[in-house]
């Protein structure tokens, strides 16, 4: 099959909509400015704001949500993303929105309003509480959007990776014949915790960013979201669907290096791009053009573009970051970052091009966009062996498991978690798996409030750094991939309730690929001390979880 995109929806500091981030992007004119929107005392630091405000943006999605922004459980993450996803689907004349798959790539989730309404959950009034759950972020997105009797739907959490893992993740459903039409993406907006947390790692630039410059100083955050309609070509030529272009390949590795800081020889995304090129089967030399994660920081510059080295030699293609246009858009970028990409290979009449993201956690995936098709084989079915070897609860002792230098070091959530992985690993008898799938519904909760309550008492000063690093949603991912040295697939599903579930759903999915034999799916959350008796009378209890287990193909 050839997997062709037939719709896009666009939002980012260029504009709403794809025209005007058209027009920008070819321009190359920079929305950087100081804070216009975002509450916060910080004025050094220039952001790369969506222009509008959330009633604006309400204004945009129609008459039944004017006062959408009005509602204190409706954040500004929800409501940019429901404009892209929005114009995708009326981009790509979809007739039945209730029957497509979403896959959605957020990290911030409702921390706007979080960071609004955690004063009166204080006092009392915790009805809004369920909707700090990234899950049910995603789920406001799909129902501002109208896609109220959505089927399917997943919410990828893998940082700055989210996005362009939530397009893989729907080629490989679209591969296994799991869904006809799948619209992917993500979004992520400014926050107050957002911004001093990267603040705090000291890597926010009071300048323009300068990706790949000798003179680069770190970041400049932004908002966005842009979704792409994915379909088999066939079926999107039937229905006479404009074709934007096809996906050739892609891929997705782990550094297991570090929690934030890429390798130095930029092993996640070397192998990244090697694998979208090999399942692609086009040579390096082909590629015009990459569009590079480029944050304009010395480490994950200089990591990058020694792994552009290893993979294109002395050929190298066009190397362009487009954050000093819209400021990194986190879990937006991959998918915004895709779709000036394709921009980029239609004026220049490009037949082969690439666009990296990168997360925390070494999380690194690539993906080789194309103007002519190129075949994807659908994939057999594959007979699963699902070894039942995990335990719900991690009380166990460490020091068989665990060298006691390392445990020093860990959470004890984390330190509990390698327990249980060493013991699924041992019980199946797989040294060191495929690939690390983990499902969370809350993340790294006690981390999480932690940073949230040091914001808000002080005054957006001086936060922890290691707070921030640890709040991650995908902290957990790629700290079992450092401890079991796996360089492998690597991701982060959020879900509500059974944790467990979406995260056995991705692990069969990734074996069905054919590439992979083996899975460790893993599933944790957490209590935090104060929030769960608000939680419990929000209807959304959180408990200490921690499971971990094995599947192979048979």
């Amino acid at each position: 099959m050839e997997i062709a995109i037939t719709g896009i929806g666009i939002v980012s500091a260029l504009g709403i909509g794809q025209s005007a981030n058209r027009k920008e992007l070819l321009e190359s004119r920079s929305h950087l400015a100081k804070a216009h929107y975002l509450p916060t005392i910080h004025s050094e630091w220039p952001l790369g704001e969506v222009p509008a405000s959330n009633a604006e943006l309400a204004d945009r999605l129609g008459e039944s949500h004017k006062s959408a922004y009005t509602h204190l459980s409706i954040s500004r993450n929800a409501l940019i993303g429901a404009v892209a996803l929005q114009e995708a689907l009326s981009d790509a004349s979809i007739k039945n929105p209730e029957s497509i798959t979403l896959i959605n790539g957020t990290t911030v989730g409702g921390m706007d309003t979080t960071e609004m309404l955690y004063p009166l959950w204080r006092d009392g009034d915790y009805t809004t509480l369920p909707n700090i759950c990234v899950h049910r972020a995603s789920e406001n997105t799909a129902i501002l959007a109208g896609l109220c009797g959505i089927s399917h739907h997943q919410t990828i959490s893998t940082a700055c990776s989210s996005a362009l893992n939530a397009i893989i993740t729907g080629c490989m459903m679209l591969r296994t014949c799991d869904c006809q039409q799948v619209v992917v993406g993500g979004v992520d907006s400014m926050t107050r915790v957002h911004m001093n947390g990267f603040g705090a790692l000291g890597i926010l630039s009071q300048q323009k960013c300068k990706p790949f410059s000798p003179e680069r100083d770190g970041i400049n955050l932004g908002e966005g979201a842009a979704y792409l309609v994915l379909e088999n070509a066939v079926s999107a030529a039937q229905r006479g669907a404009k074709i934007y272009g096809y996906i050739g390949g892609y891929g997705n590795c782990c550094d297991a290096y570090h929690q934030t800081a890429s390798s130095p020889e930029g092993d996640g995304a070397y192998n990244a791009m090697r694998q979208a090129l090999l399942m692609a089967q086009v040579p390096s030399k082909e590629i015009a053009y990459i569009n590079a994660h480029g944050t304009a920081t010395p480490n994950n510059d200089a990591s990058e573009w020694h792994a552009i080295e290893r993979v294109f030699g002395e050929q190298l293609p066009i190397v362009e970051s487009t954050k000093p246009l819209t400021g990194h858009t986190t879990s937006a970028s991959g998918s915004i970052e895709v779709f000036f990409t394709l921009v980029r290979m239609q004026v220049n009449k490009w037949l082969y091009a690439m666009s990296n993201a990168f997360g925390f956690g070494g999380n690194d995936s690539s993906i080789m966009l194309a103007s002519v098709p190129i075949h994807l084989p659908l994939l057999p079915s594959v007979n699963i062996q699902e070894q039942a070897a995990f335990m719900s609860e991690g009380n166990m002792e460490d020091k068989p498991f665990v060298p006691s230098m390392q445990a020093r070091r860990m959470t004890k959530m984390v330190r509990q978690l390698m327990v249980v992985v060493s013991q699924a690993l041992r019980a199946s008898q797989v040294e060191k798996p495929d690939a690390v799938v983990v499902g969370t519904q809350w993340g790294a909760m006690v981390p999480s409030v932690t940073l949230l309550e040091q914001m808000i008492n002080q005054h957006e000063k001086d936060l922890s750094p290691s707070l921030f690093m640890n709040a991650a949603n995908n902290t957990m991912a790629g700290t079992i991939a450092r401890f079991i040295h796996c360089q492998g697939y690597n991701i982060t599903v959020m879900g509500s309730n059974d944790i467990f579930a979406p995260a056995m759903e991705h692990a069969r999915l990734l074996l069905k690929q054919g590439i992979y034999k083996s899975v460790l799916v893993c599933a944790f959350d957490e209590k935090a001390e104060g929030w769960q008796e608000l939680l419990e009378k929000a209807g959304c209890p959180a408990s200490d979880i921690v499971k971990a287990q094995v599947i192979c193909i048979n």
